[in-house]
């Protein structure tokens, strides 16, 4: 259980790191039309992160997952399939939870009064 945690919080601080975070907007400002494309989609690129966590920390640490062992060729590619799922989840528990911490912006307008008609 611990390692499908520790697998879709990576995923999904790596979708936000590489496609929204301000630290790296020098980096994500300058990606071509098709690479911005593919890292705005939290299931697209989730998959992708989802493949390389596994590889970089499942397969060196052998953690199994849901199972597979970790230096199975498959897990990998299971690993990217469930990123598919919860990265866009999570990407969106994520936002909602900064602006939340952030308060209205200026900008937003006064929320309606539930008097009026």
């Amino acid at each position: 259980m611990e390692i499908l945690v520790l697998y879709s919080c990576l995923t999904t601080a790596l979708f936000y790191l590489f496609s929204r975070a301000m630290i790296s907007k020098p980096l994500w400002s300058r990606y071509p039309s098709w690479l911005d494309y593919y890292t705005s989609c939290s299931a697209c690129s989730g998959f992708l992160y989802g493949m390389v966590v596994a590889s970089a920390i499942g397969w060196t640490q052998d953690l199994s997952f849901l199972g597979l062992p970790g230096r199975f060729w498959v897990t990998p590619i299971v690993v990217g399939l469930c990123a598919i799922v919860w990265t866009p989840i999570l990407a969106d528990l994520h936002v909602r939870a900064l602006l939340q911490l952030g308060g209205p912006s200026p900008a937003d307008p006064p929320p309606p009064d539930p008097e009026e008609p």
